[in-house]
């Protein structure tokens, strides 16, 4: 978790607004589950491959 969160935290502003996007915001790519949602289902390596993609100028 705390990985996810600290990658987020430069586009979320601080690590409070990254852990409301980890927490609340539905990823659409992901079936619209959240970041927390998908970590606790044990499948964080896709929210870090979201992540990568988003990095490289990808879409959500």
């Amino acid at each position: 978790m705390s990985e996810i969160i600290n990658r987020v935290i430069p586009w979320a502003g601080s690590q409070l607004a990254a852990y409301a996007w980890y927490c609340s915001q539905p990823l659409p790519s992901l079936a619209d589950v959240t970041a927390e949602e998908l970590v606790r289902q044990g499948r964080a390596e896709l929210v870090r491959d979201y992540l990568n993609r988003i990095a490289q100028g990808g879409f959500a």
